[in-house]
């Protein structure tokens, strides 16, 4: 099973913190396609949807593998995988002195409105998940997760704003915080030709 640090059938995910009737979410994994080719990589479709009765806000990138993001997803109850080359990367974050409250806000965090969802498409490539270089049947699935702290900074911050807390008690909605897993779609990956031919 792989972590990283970057699905027709839709099941709500169990949360695993607090979670209230204002402050629930679900986030569903839509695979472009249930079956791909060795070696190749598989487009996932991210939905993250407001379940609550107001409005929340949520960080604006859902995955990404060099950089800190609430999702992280396994595949995984597959056929056992041989030993591949690791692999690693590296991303800077640093504000700027004059970066204000807001425009570091509006950097990391975005608005979801209640019953209104916010996605993307990413793709998981065989580098970083060697299970899509191995055929065989796997089970895709993740956790969504956040501190929900607005006042938080994960990059380097040569000036902090002292009164951070203050502002983000004036603002008008909260942060989701919590933990949930996402629905389960599973993947089948079939052999390339290369392969099929030698056997």
């Amino acid at each position: 099973v792989l972590l990283a640090t970057a699905s027709p059938s839709v099941a709500l995910g169990n949360t695993q913190a607090r979670d209230t009737d204002d402050n629930q979410i679900e986030v569903r994994l839509i695979p472009k396609q249930n079956s791909v080719i060795a070696g190749n990589s598989l487009e996932v479709r991210v939905e993250v949807w407001n379940l609550g009765r107001k409005p929340l806000f949520i960080e604006k990138a859902i995955f990404a593998l060099c950089e800190s993001s609430p999702l992280s997803l396994r595949l995984e109850l597959g056929p056992k995988v041989k030993p591949q080359a690791g692999y690693g990367c590296a991303s800077d974050c640093i504000y700027q002195a004059g970066d204000s409250f807001a425009r570091r806000l509006v950097d990391r965090w975005t608005v979801l409105p209640q019953g209104d969802f916010y996605g993307t498409v990413i793709s998981i490539d065989p580098h970083n998940f060697p299970q899509l270089n191995t055929p065989g049947r796997w089970r895709l699935r993740g956790t969504y997760q956040s501190d929900g702290d607005l006042s938080s900074s994960r990059c380097m911050d040569p000036a902090p704003i002292a009164d951070s807390k203050q502002q983000v008690e004036q603002l008008p909605f909260k942060a989701w915080q919590g933990a949930i897993e996402t629905n389960t779609a599973w993947i089948e990956v079939r052999p390339s030709r290369n392969n099929a031919s030698r056997k």
